[in-house]
């Protein structure tokens, strides 16, 4: 155990973890206690010819979180490293911190309350991203899980890419990053010195009510992205995520969204073609919202927003291009499951 003088301790056993890993998992957690054990069953369970490492970031939480993390390390010391914070640090400052403690080539995410479902997920991911130096992030298919009559519930048969094109999937993802259905967090694989690059970058100091939007756009305005046709990963819809937390949450959400847009036109100004749809789903939202949660104020914001950012055909057109978007193709997509047999 190593303490450190600002705001954390680290809990491992130095003398057993693996030299080098191949891959850092990064895992946020706080009061997951219900969820933790699946979402560290499925790191573990990883089959590779590579060594990796799982940091478990712990920000403080109220229920038995942390001793759940402290007996996985002490079951796998050669493979889990716990950050423990003295206090509550928030979501954004512990991602970074736990980031800063990587040793591997590559990163990976599964937040405490999702969990990877297929054993050869790294394994897979690791060969798409060393094929071709132009990738910058490989993601793969995944479920939801969603509560029914107090159990949490999933089918891996209806993964959400069943009926997405692989246009919107694979290759230069920059003009739709924003699609909701991809580079779902708890499905990437990442380059650290990417990662590192975007943390360096003035896109990743301000601070939005969400993450992983903000790194999304960063890497594939860079980088292709690859894809792994398998359902790898189950999501949890949470209740308490920040856009299920009530129609307040929604609307700050949203005006979040309206923030970074602004930043994101700025930095992007000269690279590459950032497109107007994100504005315009976000501005969407924040009217739809606004009305929900009778917030005049967020209302007229909305309709001002449209007023500035969008002629009256703009409007139409990228309102068509956000529908079309959506989409599902006629024809279901081949998908692998977790059991079946690649070949």
């Amino acid at each position: 155990m190593s303490e450190h003088a600002d705001d954390f301790i680290e809990i491992s056993d130095p003398e057993r973890l693996v030299a080098s890993p191949k891959v850092s998992i990064l895992m946020l957690t706080y009061n997951h206690e219900d969820y933790l054990p699946d979402a560290i069953d499925g790191v573990i369970a990883q089959c590779c010819d590579f060594g990796f490492e799982l940091i478990i970031g712990e920000d403080a939480s109220s229920d038995k979180t942390l001793s759940i993390a402290l007996a996985y390390q002490a079951r796998f010391p050669e493979k889990v490293r716990v950050i423990r914070s003295k206090f509550n640090v928030g979501m954004n400052a512990n991602g970074k911190r736990i980031f800063s403690l990587a040793r591997g080539d590559y990163v990976s995410f599964c937040e405490g309350d999702d969990f990877w479902c297929a054993s050869d997920k790294l394994a897979r991911q690791v060969e798409l991203i060393e094929k071709d130096e132009r990738v910058g992030i490989v993601h793969s298919d995944w479920t939801k899980a969603k509560m029914s009559n107090g159990h949490w519930v999933h089918n891996m048969r209806k993964s959400v890419h069943r009926r997405v094109a692989s246009k919107r999937l694979e290759g230069d993802l920059f003009p739709t990053w924003h699609f909701p259905k991809i580079l779902r967090t708890c499905t990437v694989l990442l380059r650290r010195e990417t990662v590192r690059d975007f943390e360096n970058s003035t896109l990743s100091k301000a601070q939005y009510r969400f993450g992983d939007s903000v790194l999304n756009a960063y890497v594939t305005s860079r980088y292709r992205v690859a894809y792994l046709p398998k359902v790898a990963a189950v999501y949890r819809v949470s209740p308490n995520s920040a856009l299920r937390s009530g129609v307040r949450a929604r609307v700050a959400f949203y005006r979040s969204a309206l923030q970074f847009d602004t930043d994101a036109r700025a930095f992007f100004s000269g690279e590459r073609d950032y497109r107007p749809d994100y504005r315009w789903e976000s501005a969407a939202s924040l009217l739809v919202w606004g009305l929900r949660a009778c917030d005049l104020g967020a209302v007229k914001d909305a309709i001002f927003d449209f007023a500035e950012n969008f002629t009256f055909l703009g409007f139409l057109r990228v309102g068509l291009r956000t529908c079309a978007m959506r989409i599902p193709t006629l024809r279901r997509q081949a998908r692998e499951v977790p059991g079946t047999v690649r070949t």
